[in-house]
């Protein structure tokens, strides 16, 4: 029996993959495992059969072992009709035509073998869950060289098992935490035990990018332990985390901004309604330095007389935290100065949803309030003005913008332009003016001032 005959009859698995990991060649035993008759097989990409956990080993594995005679035995997942099989993988380069990249692997069902080891032995269990774990668990010497780690390494961080063990830990670490990591071995060494173990942040480098992947480090001391004889490390992916926290702080700092810099006063209190913290526009707004301002009760700074007011607005957002609360209030900014202000409340709370204190924002509108009043002003004279004209008179008023004589009113009106003039000096006189021009435009300016009061006001309020 030549050397291709015992190569297809041996009973474990063998499979020639090109450099890109399609098929190649594969015996017999291959095709029972899988499923799939060798013709069907020739160029079928081998990783799609691959568990996605065990992917990242797989890709290391094969692009170290052309540097190699042999590779470094490794188990791996893979997909069959039956399901799951967990195989005991081995390769080596190989001549093969057309392909120099070639890798023969030898492949041996472990999955029988490791249930029983399982259901006969917590040890071989743990060291399953341990591989098998989304954390990685390192074991470093007291030198900090990598004597062993689980699974989960290659499989974040792409890097070949060959080139980890028995290296130094701190060449893969990113440079600007090697001294981190190093006064951190250097800690644990004194005292790290597994109910008071030493945490840090560490960032390691992912397989080729060099792109640093975050972790937080669980340093424990076993030295003593004849055993272990090293440190055992966990170290847990927070990638999610720091972004998660990244967001919140640049949140955190838009805020801050908007509460320095903005144009509206903002002030924070506790529920008790003492101010915790102003901004600059606040402090204006109070005629008060901000170490008068923090401390104080909200309530000092308003008007006597809306003092009720804002505190009810304070019992609706202790009752209502959901609900933006709006109030219009004064505010006594020194001796003599009164400050109109509207003011929005709402409560702040932290992710849980849990209440952490009242968010107060004040715009000053004692401007717009003098405006308003100016024009409700103008506007109440303007109506009494207008109220003193008889029908007949607002009747000639009206036409008198749309025509030129006395004569086009009359015949509009059916009257004689005798009495189309005597209500025009009428006009005139309460207007104060002494021309039809003068009269049409100040007939005009006073129709606008009542239709541009505040729209809460009518002109029977201006009686």
């Amino acid at each position: 029996m030549d050397t291709n005959e015992l190569l297809t009859e041996i009973p474990d698995c063998v499979l020639v993959l090109n450099g890109s990991g399609h098929v190649q060649w594969g015996n017999k035993a291959a095709e029972r495992l899988f499923g799939r008759s060798l013709r069907d097989s020739i160029g079928f990409p081998a990783l799609d059969l691959v568990h996605p956990d065990d992917l990242e080993l797989v890709l290391r594995s094969l692009e170290s072992v052309q540097r190699k005679e042999v590779g470094t035995l490794i188990e791996v997942r893979a997909k069959t009709p039956s399901g799951w099989r967990l195989l005991e993988v081995l390769g080596a380069p190989i001549s093969w035509p057309g392909e120099p990249g070639a890798v023969l692997f030898s492949m041996r069902d472990l999955t029988e073998r490791r249930r029983f080891e399982v259901a006969r032995s917590r040890d071989a269990t743990f060291r399953t869950v341990v591989q098998n774990s989304p954390d990685m668990m390192i074991l470093l010497s007291a030198s900090g060289d990598v004597d062993s780690f689980s699974g989960a390494l290659s499989r974040i961080l792409g890097h070949d098992p060959e080139l980890i063990e028995g290296r130094p830990l701190v060449g893969f670490v990113i440079q600007e935490d090697q001294l981190v990591f190093l006064a951190s071995l250097h800690t644990a060494s004194r005292g790290a035990t597994a109910s008071k173990p030493l945490r840090v942040r560490i960032r390691l480098m992912r397989h080729e990018t060099g792109e640093p992947v975050p972790f937080e480090f669980t340093f424990v001391n076993l030295l003593d332990d004849p055993s272990v004889a090293g440190f055992v490390i966990s170290a847990h992916d927070i990638t999610m985390q720091v972004a998660a926290e990244r967001e919140l702080h640049q949140s955190e700092q838009r805020f801050r901004r908007v509460f320095d810099q903005g144009p509206l006063g903002i002030f924070l209190t506790d529920f008790d309604h003492r101010i915790i913290d102003a901004n600059d526009a606040f402090c204006r707004l109070a005629r008060q330095p901000a170490d008068k301002v923090i401390g104080s009760q909200m309530q000092s700074f308003v008007h006597p007389e809306d003092r009720e007011a804002a505190q009810a607005l304070g019992l609706q957002l202790v009752q209502h935290p959901a609900v933006n609360h709006k109030i219009e209030v004064r505010f006594s900014a020194g001796s003599q100065d009164i400050v109109v202000a509207s003011m929005t409340a709402s409560v702040m709370q932290d992710e849980m949803g849990v209440p952490l204190h009242c968010l107060w924002v004040v715009d000053d509108v004692t401007e717009r309030k003098m405006l308003e009043r100016e024009l409700i002003s103008h506007a109440n004279t303007a109506s009494q003005l207008l109220g003193s004209f008889t029908s007949r008179e607002t009747e000639v008023l009206e036409l008198l913008a749309a025509t030129s004589s006395a004569s086009q009113i009359a015949d509009r009106l059916v009257l004689s332009v005798r009495t189309v003039e005597t209500h025009l000096a009428n006009v005139y006189r309460k207007l104060g003016v002494h021309s039809r021009e003068a009269a049409r435009a100040e007939y005009a300016r006073l129709t606008r001032a009542v239709a541009g009061a505040p729209p809460e006001w009518t002109a029977s309020d201006f009686s």
